[in-house]
């Protein structure tokens, strides 16, 4: 009877956030073009690109081919892949429908996935439902750059699937979700990172636990194929093509190493433009408070140790990032926010 009323309780919780959620981007569907929304990297730029595109007739394009709308003819590759779900939003809707129910798609499964995670393999228990809901809608809410997806948005749905996959619990929606999230997130502006992140988590249990989890590695491998594939024209551009990048250009894409953490420790104590987690005032000072008391417990429990591992991991990916601005490998700004 307790757990029925428990029941009750969670799916009152979830209806209501997902409520707040749709009342949240309400506004872009009744107001339309008179909605606020984002300038910056945003309305002067991605939305305009995206429509260009459209208009192009070269969606589908050859990789040597050519937007004639802008400098005589800008290669095809500098735009997204036509394997993005938001290339074909802007392709079949007007500019600010797709913008509407691109925010709604990534808000819900932002909501959705962070919710599986907690209840799944963070806070499961039944009488933590306000908790979990709470969080997820919070997570849901944050200020994130609209033309990046989920390529931050959906790393609890990726990372749920990945820790599933890791323990053995392996089902069909797990490798749909490894499958699917690339075509609506970006690679090179967020998932590498994660991907990196998780190949450290499959080492570490190979160092620690003597376990080789060649399905873990597996999914590792299958999600990043699949970006890989997605992103076949910003390979392309990479390797074969000839056609110079703007970036080059830039005296402010050019920053050495120690400039380029003294931005990593800037964009982790204020969170990025483009990645406004908004925790400074809250979240970071409660997340130095456990980490201090982590760190001089003397019998530390598992979930304590992996997170002490998750910290150590960013200091990994701090140094391999140095490591490629130091090797000028033409990284966009530098400004990555690499704590995020």
């Amino acid at each position: 009877m307790l757990r029925l009323r428990q029941h009750k309780k969670e799916t009152y919780y979830l209806l209501m956030a997902l409520f707040l959620l749709l009342l949240y981007v309400s506004p872009l569907f009744i107001l339309k073009e008179d909605a606020h929304i984002r300038v910056h990297d945003n309305l002067d730029s991605n939305i305009a690109w995206y429509k260009v595109l459209a208009d192009s007739g070269e969606i589908i394009g050859k990789v040597d081919a050519a937007i004639p709308q802008i400098i005589n003819g800008l290669p095809r590759d500098a735009f997204g892949t036509e394997w993005s779900g938001i290339v074909w939003l802007h392709a079949l809707f007007s500019s600010m429908t797709a913008y509407a129910v691109s925010q709604t798609i990534t808000r819900v499964v932002a909501f959705f996935g962070m919710y599986v995670l907690l209840k799944k393999h963070v806070i499961p228990e039944q009488k933590a439902a306000l908790i979990r809901i709470g969080v997820s809608l919070a997570f849901a809410l944050t200020p994130f750059w609209p033309s990046g997806m989920l390529s931050t948005l959906g790393y609890p749905l990726a990372l749920w699937a990945f820790l599933n996959i890791r323990k053995g619990d392996i089902s069909w929606r797990e490798w749909l979700t490894l499958g699917l999230l690339p075509l609506y997130s970006s690679f090179v502006l967020g998932f590498f990172f994660f991907l990196a992140g998780m190949a450290c988590f499959w080492l570490y249990d190979v160092i620690t636990k003597r376990k080789w989890n060649f399905i873990f590695l597996g999914s590792i491998a299958f999600m990043t194929s699949i970006y890989l594939f997605v992103e076949y024209r910003l390979v392309y551009s990479m390797l074969i093509s000839h056609a110079p990048m703007h970036r080059i250009e830039f005296i402010s894409s050019r920053h050495d190493v120690w400039h380029s953490l003294r931005l990593s420790v800037k964009n982790f104590v204020y969170g990025h433009n483009h990645v406004m987690t908004v925790h400074t005032v809250v979240i970071l000072p409660i997340l130095l408070l456990v980490f201090f008391a982590v760190l001089f417990k003397r019998n530390r429990t598992r979930e304590e140790n992996v997170y002490l591992f998750s910290l150590r991991a960013e200091l990994c990916a701090v140094a391999v990032v140095c490591v490629l601005v130091q090797q000028n490998m033409g990284c966009s700004k530098a400004e990555i926010c690499i704590f995020s």
